[in-house]
Formats: C-alpha cells, sequence, structure tokens
C-alpha cells in the first residue's frame, strides 16, 4: 500500500529526529566521561568528533544537495583518518596511549555510521563511489590504530558488521527509491503513448470527416447551392466534437488524468457508426450475443478499431457503397468485422493507427488483423478473449 505524501513526511520526520537524539546521546556520553579530555588524545579525538559532528548533524536535519552531502562526508573521513595516522604518530612517540580505548568516542563512530547510511542513500554518484570506501576505512581503522590485539579486533569487527548493515540499508533505499522514479517515469510514458493513440483515434476520426465533407459540400454547391447549409451544418457540428475532444485531452493532460471522450460500453460503438459519415455510402452496424454486458475496457478496444477503420475507409476507400460493422458477443471472446467494397490505395506504411491498436490487443492477449476482402474492398477483424489480460503499468 502507498503512503500518502503527508504520512511519509511524518515518517522521516520522526526517524531524523530519532537519528539526531541518539547522535546527542552519544556527545554527552563522551562529553561526560571526560573522554575528549584525555590528555594523550583529547585534542585529535575533538577535532575528528567536531568533524564528525558538523557532517552528521546537517546531514540528518537538513536535506543537503546530494553532491554536497557526499563530498563532505569524503571530507568527515579524511579528517577522521588523518586523526587516526596522528594517534598512530603520537603512539610510536612514546605518548601516554596504553590502551586502544584511549583513541576511540562513543559518538564520532556512531556519526560516521549515520553519515555513510545517509550518503549510500541520496548522495551524488561520483561523490558517493569515492565517500563510501573512506568512510568504511575510517570507521575499522581507528581500533586498530595503536595495536592489534584481540580486544581491538573484536570492536574493528562489530563495527565492521554494523556498518555493513548501514551501509546495504542506505543502498536498499536508493535503488528502491530509482526503482519508484523508473516506474513513474514508466508511467508517464505510457500516459503519453495513450494520449497520442487518443489523438489519432478520436481527433483524426472528426477531422478526417470534416475533410470529406467539404469535399462534398463543395460538389454539392455546384450541383444543388440550397443544400450546401445542411453541409455546412455537418462540417459544423463535426468540428465542434473535434474541438470537445481536444479540449479533454488538453485538460487532462494539464490534470494528469486519462482523458474520457467517449460513451460507456458497447454505446460508445452504436453511436460511433450511427454518426459516421461516409460520402455515397450507408454504415450497417449489426450485433449478436449479450453485448450489453460486454466489459468496458474490451468495448473501448472494440470502440477504438471500429474507429480506426471507419477512418480508414472514409480517407483511403474509392467507390465505396457501403461499409458494415459486426459485432459478436460471448461469455467468452467478443470479434468484431469491419468490411467495405471500396478500392483501397497500396499502403503507404506511414500508418500509426492500426499498428498501434495491434500492439494493445496483442498486449490484452487478442487478435488484429487487416488486410484486402476475398473479392473487393478492405476487411479488419478483431478478436479478444474475456476477460482482457491485465497489462501491468
Amino acid at each position: 500500500m502507498l503512503r500518502s505524501p503527508r504520512a511519509a513526511a511524518a515518517g522521516r520526520l520522526i526517524g531524523s529526529a530519532l537519528l539526531l537524539c541518539v547522535l546527542g546521546t552519544a556527545l554527552l556520553i563522551d562529553v561526560d566521561t571526560g573522554t575528549l579530555g584525555h590528555q594523550g588524545t583529547g585534542v585529535l579525538l575533538f577535532l575528528s568528533t567536531a568533524a564528525a559532528a558538523a557532517g552528521a548533524f546537517p546531514a540528518v536535519g537538513i536535506k543537503l544537495p546530494p553532491a554536497v552531502l557526499a563530498w563532505a562526508a569524503c571530507g568527515v573521513a579524511l579528517v577522521s583518518l588523518a586523526c587516526s595516522v596522528g594517534l598512530r604518530v603520537a603512539a610510536g612517540s612514546g605518548s601516554n596511549l596504553d590502551q586502544a580505548s584511549d583513541t576511540y568516542t562513543l559518538f564520532e563512530p556512531t556519526a560516521l555510521m549515520v553519515l555513510l547510511h545517509v550518503t549510500a542513500r541520496r548522495g551524488s554518484p561520483a561523490g558517493t563511489a569515492v565517500a563510501l570506501p573512506l568512510l568504511m576505512t575510517a570507521l575499522i581503522l581507528r581500533p586498530l590504530v595503536i595495536e592489534v590485539d584481540e580486544a581491538s579486533s573484536i570492536v574493528a569487527l562489530i563495527l565492521t558488521l554494523v556498518a555493513s548493515g548501514a551501509l546495504a540499508s542506505g543502498l536498499t533505499v536508493r535503488l528502491v527509491v530509482v526503482s519508484r522514479r523508473q516506474r513513474e517515469e514508466q508511467i508517464r510514458l505510457e500516459q503519453r503513448l495513450s494520449f497520442a493513440r487518443d489523438l489519432h483515434d478520436f481527433v483524426a476520426h472528426h477531422i478526417s470527416g470534416i475533410v470529406v465533407q467539404a469535399q462534398g459540400a463543395r460538389v454539392v454547391a455546384a450541383r444543388k447551392p440550397q443544400a450546401v447549409g445542411d453541409a455546412l451544418e455537418l462540417i459544423e457540428t463535426t468540428g465542434a466534437e473535434a474541438l470537445t475532444a481536444m479540449r479533454k485531452m488538453v485538460g487532462a493532460l494539464r490534470e494528469d488524468t486519462v482523458p474520457n471522450t467517449r460513451a460507456s460500453g458497447t454505446d460508445a460503438v452504436r453511436a460511433l457508426v450511427a454518426d459516421c459519415r461516409l460520402p455515397g455510402a450507408r454504415v450497417d452496424f449489426t450485433e449478436t450475443g449479450p453485448a450489453d454486458s460486454l466489459p468496458a475496457d474490451a468495448a473501448h478496444l472494440v470502440e477504438r478499431v471500429v474507429m480506426e477503420a471507419l477512418t480508414n475507409i472514409r480517407k483511403h476507400a474509392r467507390d465505396c457503397t457501403s461499409a458494415q460493422v459486426r459485432l459478436d458477443v460471448s461469455h467468452r471472446r467478443v470479434t468484431a468485422w469491419i468490411t467495405d467494397d471500396g478500392h483501397h490505395r497500396p499502403p503507404d506504411g506511414t500508418g500509426y493507427g492500426l499498428r498501434g491498436l495491434s500492439e494493445v490487443t496483442d498486449a490484452a492477449g487478442g487478435t488484429l488483423t487487416a488486410g484486402p476482402g476475398p473479392e473487393t474492398g478492405w476487411h479488419v477483424e478483431l478478436e479478444l478473449p474475456l476477460p482482457l489480460r491485465q497489462v501491468s503499468r
């Protein structure tokens, strides 16, 4: 289940508050125990603690830019490594460093682990690739700078395990975020493809009708001027329908919703055939079976195929006298045939309508075929299983 933005923000706020409390508690413990005031290590430990605090507290409390976060983590790790080198030099010079615990605080490893997690989660790629190895090295090296014995090795092993967990959790969150963004981008792409198909299916259908009606009006004007008014009225109605479809699509693009430019169910197919105007030809529609119970997704695909087929008849079928649309619905399958008796021009290979609908049909588990009829005309056949195969989005 997806969380709401408000719940996600509240979760991030609570997580940041808990991390800040942990860091603050660790720092208070170090101050209370006097570790930062040790005679031989106090100055170096104070410097490394200050650097860790300067990097960890802003990283948790403020959403830093990814590049700033990653390179700041690099700086903190380098300061910690430099202090480790300084502690080793001090131990070699005979300073009062008898135990590995003299070289370590509670706050610094906690801060470095928090910084490791946050950097792995949202640092810039280049900076993160440099920062993560440095932070891991700084964490593991500190217990071993005085001497490598059983106690220091155990501490280093524990830090390695905990740091690996922090690193893994940060990288996991990063991958989840990247995956979510990819899914969102895929959804946007599918929506753009859907809008493109609707533009072709609905608007091109109306525009091609306007062109054909205007051509017919020009012929009528020469032979029967008094009938021009009816032709112009039909052109106006078709243009208004195209404008309405365009407005719905533009509104959908602005509101990031799917446009609804059609009636519901099989009524859309009936209305489409009833409103279709083919010059000099009639369009017949027949249906068998429980067409009114056809699911909405199947009815929508049938409508788009019928629309595309009728648009192609209007644009390409010469000397067409009749077109037939047949719909056969059963409980397991729906089949649609669209045929005409015209003479079609050879396809030029530039059409996107049937090609895109064929891809959608295949994804739904059906088949779409189109080609010359057995004698004349063109034949389009759509066959879909019920229910349609669900395509993941």
